[in-house]
């Protein structure tokens, strides 16, 4: 049977749009419309073919999808997803997408044929067009961490671009006008918003961005370490850096020690994410807190009003916030 992306690849135009004339939503011109009725008289498309929602039985399961099963922030997305769901008596089935999308991909169609009742998706990089086929046929469907305007009513958010900004404002305010950065992959959309929060607020206090320091990594340790490596290489004075997640800062921190460069009296450091165990390190590491408990909580509440077939009253848009520890301190200046 004809799929969205069926459609959409007949009348020429993007799956959004195809979704936008089926549901009525959102401005389309007049000309593609007509493309895309066309298209789905031929193909006799038929809105929610395989549809979940209206199945009679329940099994009392729900299915995850995260890039990983472990590290710290999954797993505690996992445990807090599990302890709201038990509370109503439902099970979670979990599997891991890993970052290829065609394996997230497959991560989904497993848990389908579980017959799952509802799914979750938590920061996975499928497009749009396979989430709008899934809202497509019916499957009670909640998106973490992302922003897909055509489902909007199915998603869960962070606003990353403030974290990112709210971080390098304060070391701005700090007196620091020579800030490194370290960015996440930039293939994913979370990395892009939290670097350009760091742009944005070097932008806002008039202060040039600087090419030579900044670095990418991949949101491990030894990819945080290598980037600071390199920025220090290029011999570009800085006296603060901010690591797009605390995996990152920690790598850096070790490669500014083996530098004898001292964390903060030196160079102060920010990292996001405040992973459970950055208290316990020295100096603390100031990190930008992510809300991955609130965003569990508005998860299991989202699912069970769709399954209930309730309206949506979730918080759909969530505010980091920066946790202060010890790893920043006002620039030096010369007396």
């Amino acid at each position: 049977m004809a799929t969205i992306r069926d459609v959409s690849k007949r009348a020429g135009v993007s799956a959004a749009t195809v979704s936008r004339v089926i549901n009525g939503n959102g401005r389309v011109c007049h000309d593609k419309k007509l493309k895309v009725e066309k298209a789905i008289k031929e193909l006799d498309y038929k809105r929610g073919f395989t549809n979940f929602s209206h199945r009679l039985n329940r099994n009392g399961s729900i299915g995850i999808v995260v890039p990983e099963l472990g590290g710290p922030i999954y797993s505690k997305l996992f445990q807090s997803v599990e302890q709201g769901f038990r509370q109503f008596g439902y099970h979670i089935v979990a599997t891991s997408g890993t970052d290829n999308t065609d394996k997230q991909r497959e991560s989904v169609e497993y848990l389908l044929s579980r017959r799952v009742d509802a799914i979750i998706l938590g920061n996975l990089e499928v497009d749009d067009e396979f989430l709008m086929e899934l809202d497509e046929r019916g499957v009670p469907l909640v998106i973490l961490n992302r922003y897909v305007p055509e489902l909007a009513d199915s998603c869960i958010s962070v606003d990353h671009q403030f974290g990112g900004r709210t971080a390098t404002q304060y070391l701005l305010n700090h007196g620091h006008s020579h800030i490194a950065c370290i960015p996440g992959p930039q293939y994913k959309a979370g990395a892009r918003a939290r670097f350009q929060g760091y742009k944005d607020a070097l932008a806002e206090a008039n202060i040039e961005y600087v090419n030579e320091l900044v670095c990418e990594g991949d949101y491990v340790e030894a990819s945080g370490a290598k980037a600071m490596e390199r920025i220090i290489n290029r011999e570009k004075p800085f006296t603060a850096v901010f690591a797009s997640n605390d995996r990152m800062a920690f790598g850096a921190m070790q490669t500014l020690r083996k530098h004898n460069i001292s964390v903060p009296e030196q160079v102060s450091l920010v990292g996001f994410d405040n992973w459970d165990f950055n208290r316990y390190i020295s100096p603390g590491l100031t990190t930008v807190h992510m809300p991955i408990e609130q965003m569990a909580t508005e998860a299991v509440q989202l699912v069970m009003q769709k399954l209930n077939k309730m309206p949506s009253s979730v918080e759909s848009n969530l505010i980091p916030k920066l946790i202060i520890r010890d790893s920043v301190q006002l620039v030096a200046t010369d007396n």
